[in-house]
């Protein structure tokens, strides 16, 4: 745990950080035996102790956004040689024979300022997302049930579906699905009412990186369609991008489907949480890969799922001090290097504590 809070890539570095901050040094090699036997289940319950610990502490405040949303998507991890659990899918390894692709899904709450994940399934393939929805929501509620984070669903069109969509309702929950071509009738049904001449129902402008960014919404109800009695309103927004270095421009239509009721958010706030999505890559995934190196660097392929659980754990403690605690002078939250350095000069000075009071270690977070 204490190797996922400061950054360590290798396992090799968590024993230099056991012999440095810990005054004793553990093997590398021992760290692996180790872990390859754990059962990561214990590690989904703490986690989710975490989350509703951040709960009552009010870090994910309900007036942050009117609903609470939680992004759920699909996640590569990482290939290795051998097979390493159910969820290893054979793929082509390059002209040096097969490998094994890991990937799961995850879920992120994303409507308030601190974000935090929530859990992991993992899953066979690419195409096994849209199958696996269900129970992964199944674990979550199992998990959340009474907390209300689960309150919104965002996923993306890869797991969008009929059947998909009823289960989600079922279990008292609302849905914000992005709409695919594999949805004939309800393109048409966009199409159909997304009418070139219609007027955007809102418009914003941004500058961000140096670039300009407008967005138009349109919302619209529309009526009853067999199957989808639950559906209350599509959304389309069409993004334009100008780069003011290249000079270039770039133009995306996406439409969205939802059974929240029209009342339930602004124009504004709909364009927020069409955003919110992709918090889950933006703000946890992205973090995972650069500077975690989740993709390149998971200890040991053999104990992947247990290490991605101290990643994800170790995320959502940072995520919390960081938009809690650490915040430099212009308002910013302080850096993930110098997030990862805080927590070694932290063990350090816990390691000079314990030797000049001679006190028993405490119990790490």
């Amino acid at each position: 745990m204490a190797g996922a809070l400061t950054g360590c890539k290798t396992l090799r570095e968590v024993e230099t950080l056991s012999e440095v901050y810990g005054g004793y040094r553990i093997p590398d090699t021992t760290l692996h035996d180790i872990m390859i036997r754990l059962d990561p289940e214990g590690l989904r319950q703490e986690l989710a102790r975490g989350v509703k610990q951040a709960l009552r502490e009010h870090e994910l405040p309900k007036d942050f956004f009117p609903v609470r949303i939680t992004a759920i998507d699909g996640k590569y991890n990482y290939n290795t040689e051998q097979p390493v659990n159910a969820g290893s899918e054979v793929i082509e390894g390059g002209g040096e024979g097969k490998l094994f692709r890991h990937m799961a899904l995850r879920a992120f709450s994303v409507s308030s300022e601190t974000k935090l994940y929530l859990g992991q399934r993992e899953i066979l393939s690419k195409g096994a997302e849209v199958r696996n929805l269900v129970p992964f929501l199944d674990d979550l509620q199992a998990l959340y049930g009474r907390t209300k984070l689960l309150e919104v669903i965002s996923i993306d069109a890869g797991m969008v579906s009929k059947d998909n969509a009823d289960q989600i309702v079922q279990r008292g929950l609302k849905y914000i699905m992005a709409l695919k071509g594999g949805q004939v009738r309800l393109c048409e049904l966009a199409e159909k009412l997304f009418i070139p001449s219609q007027h955007p129902t809102h418009t914003e402008h941004e500058r961000c990186n140096g670039k300009e960014i407008s967005r138009k919404l349109y919302r619209c109800t529309p009526e009853t369609v067999s199957g989808w009695e639950h559906l209350c309103e599509l959304w389309k927004v069409e993004t334009e991008i100008y780069n003011n270095s290249s000079q270039e421009v770039t133009r995306e239509t996406r439409c969205f489907m939802t059974n929240l009721p029209p009342a339930t958010l602004s124009d504004e706030q709909v364009l927020q949480a069409v955003r919110m999505h992709w918090g889950i890559e933006n703000n946890g995934n992205w973090c995972f890969d650069v500077h975690w190196q989740e993709d390149t660097a998971p200890w040991t392929s053999r104990a992947m799922v247990l290490v991605s659980y101290l990643r994800m754990m170790a995320y959502n403690i940072v995520s919390r001090l960081r938009t809690r605690k650490f915040k430099a002078q212009n308002n910013r939250a302080m850096g993930w290097k110098d997030l990862f350095r805080y927590f070694e000069h932290a063990l350090c000075r816990l390691r000079l504590t314990v030797e000049a009071t001679g006190k028993a270690y405490p119990v790490f977070l």
